[in-house]
């Protein structure tokens, strides 16, 4: 068993009978339709937070231009602190019933970022499912429950298409 795969697997086991979904119960989301943004450009955004099995508090922001949907951008908090390395990190990202994934997503202080065609890439198809995870270093994991807040992401999807 891998390291990446050992950490999947106490990301599961933490999460109890009911499975990876379970893991994400508490998800919750904020939707901001049109809001003021950098630079002048108005943005939609969708944030998502919960909590990990140790107790860090997650987030995820997904965001776009009003005008232009094509400027997506996300950011992950895996409630570590600023401990990334200054060149970025490797993500795996899983979602149910799918292969996972894994992207280099760059640094921003406490956050993980990525933008434009690799996040639609990348975070398009992770927005379709009912799940998604991440373990970064082997060792940082996160889950969210998108099916509990199923309205919210639907909308955002229609807000901003990848």
């Amino acid at each position: 068993m891998t390291a990446r795969t050992a950490a999947w697997a106490v990301l599961l086991a933490l999460a109890g009978p009911g499975g990876a979904a379970s893991a994400a119960a508490e998800t919750k989301a904020v939707l901001q339709v049109d809001v003021e943004g950098r630079a002048g450009m108005n943005r939609h955004r969708l944030v998502l937070t919960s909590r990990s099995a140790d107790g860090r508090d997650l987030m995820l922001l997904f965001s776009c231009r009003v005008a232009e949907a094509g400027t997506f951008g996300v950011a992950l908090d895996l409630g570590a602190g600023a401990i990334w390395s200054i060149e970025g990190e490797n993500v795996a990202m899983s979602r149910d019933r799918a292969a996972d994934i894994s992207r280099r997503m760059d640094a921003s202080g406490e956050y993980l970022t990525l933008g434009g065609r690799a996040a639609i890439a990348a975070f398009g198809p992770l927005l379709q499912s009912p799940w998604i995870g991440f373990v970064v270093r082997e060792r940082y994991t996160a889950s969210f429950d998108l099916a509990a807040v199923g309205a919210h992401v639907r909308r955002f999807r229609e807000l901003c298409p990848t």
